[in-house]
């Protein structure tokens, strides 16, 4: 093999693992955030199931810290901590997509097809429905 031709091979090999590690490095962090998002649910869970409790502060992690705060207070910012999740997981999830379509370009396979599909929203299944014969 000429020099050139090593040169090419190493750097197609180069940025197939670095697509690689970054779909890995993207795993993990879904996984960890989705560990989260159950965490806060189970919390948000308690917070709710316990409201005929006389209790009217309880305590709360922010960060590092233990916090005593409203129950009221401590609910909402679980909630708004919750959505952010969400949408952090669905960033992550589409930029997967992406990535792991990038690598199979990169090892010269044909990509995934139907990773691009997305659920119909309420108001198009319930025109979709309502357009089907009953059977």
């Amino acid at each position: 093999m000429s020099k050139t031709t090593e040169q090419k091979c190493m750097e197609i090999l180069k940025s197939t693992e670095e697509v690689a590690d970054k779909v890995l490095v993207n795993k993990q962090e879904l996984v960890a955030l989705d560990k989260r998002r159950q965490q806060n649910r189970e919390a948000i869970r308690e917070l709710e199931k316990n409201t005929d409790n006389s209790e009217k502060k309880v305590w709360t992690t922010i960060g590092s810290m233990l916090v005593k705060m409203d129950r009221a207070k401590a609910l909402e910012l679980l909630k708004k901590d919750q959505q952010q999740i969400e949408r952090e997981i669905q960033i992550l999830q589409s930029d997967q997509k992406i990535l792991v379509n990038k690598h199979r370009d990169l090892e010269h396979f044909n990509p995934y097809t139907g990773t691009h599909l997305k659920p119909l929203d309420p108001k198009e299944f319930s025109a979709l429905k309502a357009n089907l014969p009953m059977l």
